[in-house]
């Protein structure tokens, strides 16, 4: 049988990972968890390429950063006894530093070993860097929404003030059914991405997952979002009234019509 060209990937993955299983003790299950996410990241970003259809060679590059764009997870777990980046250790740049001191992108040329180390340092980014190449920032954009679409998913699973595993992103923020920030309700509004360091109350954090679909590119990921119903579910989690109802609204038709239109892959 002929080997994916994944394969050697796959073998390296799989021995980092097993290494910080045995390190990881009672928190094995958060690297495992990871190992999970990884695994419905590169389902999603092979349907958008399946979509694009670029060619041989972009698809690996994007198969290979996507399958590895989390290596630094598990030192940060182990590390820092966190997921969370404002902790000090930044998994993006600390995967790249992994694959590249590691020799573990070997099989492939300059050019393409480059491109994955960039996706890897870069996806984890609040917005998508200036100058990078056209294929780069394309590919970059293919690994950003399938992790964005998992990461909508694992936040809806622990958005609950009581949720024990939930604290990676949602740390430092004030649950209160009521309560929005004015500065993020304005960003919302005019459907622009929220910086973090604006979130204070839970509606802001629901309202930053709101507003990544200004930040999503290709067809499949507004209609993953729409048939799986995971993107109605976060704005029910907003109240059913006043401003909040209102942008939820606005979301709602947006959504549709990004599902019909798409957008701008390279946007």
């Amino acid at each position: 049988m002929t080997q994916s060209p994944l394969h050697p990937y796959e073998q390296w993955f799989h021995g980092h990972v097993d290494r910080y299983l045995a390190l990881a003790g009672e928190d094995a299950f958060m690297v495992e968890r990871k190992v999970r996410h990884t695994r419905r990241v590169l389902a999603h970003a092979r349907a958008i390429l399946k979509e694009i259809k670029p060619g041989a060679t972009f698809s690996h590059v994007v198969e290979v950063a996507t399958l590895l764009h989390d290596v630094g997870r598990f030192p940060q777990l182990v590390d820092q006894g966190t997921y969370d980046d404002r902790a000090g250790f930044n998994h993006a740049e600390a995967g790249a530093e992994i694959l590249e001191s590691q020799g573990v992108l070997a099989p492939l040329d300059e050019v393409d070993r480059r491109r994955v180390l960039d996706l890897v340092r870069y996806h984890n980014r609040a917005v998508v860097p200036e100058g990078l190449d056209p294929d780069t920032r394309l590919g970059l954009h293919v690994v950003r929404n399938a992790d964005k679409l998992d990461a909508i998913r694992n936040n809806l699973k622990y958005l609950n003030p009581a949720a024990p595993h939930g604290k990676a992103l949602k740390a430092g923020v004030v649950w209160h059914d009521a309560e929005v920030s004015p500065a993020v309700l304005e960003r919302a509004r005019n459907r622009q991405l929220i910086p973090f360091a604006d979130i204070r109350w839970s509606n802001d954090f629901i309202l930053f997952l709101c507003c990544w679909l200004y930040d999503l590119h290709f067809r499949y990921s507004f209609r993953h979002l729409l048939s799986s119903g995971r993107f109605e579910e976060l704005l029910g989690r907003l109240p059913d009234h006043g401003p909040l109802a209102e942008l939820a609204d606005m979301f709602r038709e947006d959504l549709e019509r990004l599902a019909e239109e798409g957008a701008d892959p390279l946007s």
